[in-house]
């Protein structure tokens, strides 16, 4: 585990510690609009695919999912807030999904695909609505965190995590597929 990776876990975890879980592992469902990829870690493969470039400039990050995007988990438990000091861009979901701490989802404006490819060699690689999307779960202390990394443009990525105690992989992902969507639909066409 590199250094840079064990810090976005530790993150991940005070995130969830605070109300809010998540982790990363396993492979996500195929559903409408999702596509596995063949690619391995082992296997880089060159640029990301980029259905339509988006611009991330002046887009808020607690803009990126709203309460009927997050609907399937839970309502809002408490507001979204910004959670900048923990990762840059980014806003903490704390959602009621019947459990005493609820559920966390963390959206984020992130950084460059590839960084995070090389960084999570464990993850694999599915193509959502035409953009290369990183993903990786896991168990982190008694839970599982998720993320998912999609391609927006050359140099950003979107980022959008959930961890859940006992959670099953897949399921958390295929979960986690609408919350792309939805946050790629609200970047501005670059």
């Amino acid at each position: 585990m590199t250094s840079s990776r064990t810090v976005l876990l530790m993150a991940l975890a005070l995130l969830l510690s605070a109300g809010c879980s998540y982790s990363i592992n396993g492979d996500a469902l195929p559903q409408a609009g999702v596509t596995p990829t063949t690619t391995s870690a082992d296997e880089p493969s060159g640029a990301p695919k980029i259905a339509k470039p988006r611009t991330v400039v002046g887009v808020e990050p607690c803009s990126l999912l709203t309460a009927a995007d997050l609907k399937s988990i839970g309502p809002y438990k408490k507001d979204p807030a910004r959670k900048d000091d923990v990762i840059q861009e980014s806003c903490q979901y704390v959602l009621d999904d019947g459990s005493q701490a609820g559920r966390t989802v963390i959206a984020a404006l992130y950084q460059k695909y590839e960084q995070v490819r090389t960084r999570q060699a464990e993850g694999r690689e599915v193509v959502v609505e035409g953009h290369s999307t990183w993903v990786l779960c896991e168990p982190t202390g008694g839970e599982t965190a998720c993320t998912a990394t999609l391609a927006v443009n050359a140099n950003r990525s979107v980022l959008v995590a959930m961890a859940q105690p006992a959670g099953v992989p897949d399921q958390m992902l295929a979960a986690m597929q609408p919350l792309l969507k939805a946050a790629l639909g609200r970047l501005p066409i670059a």
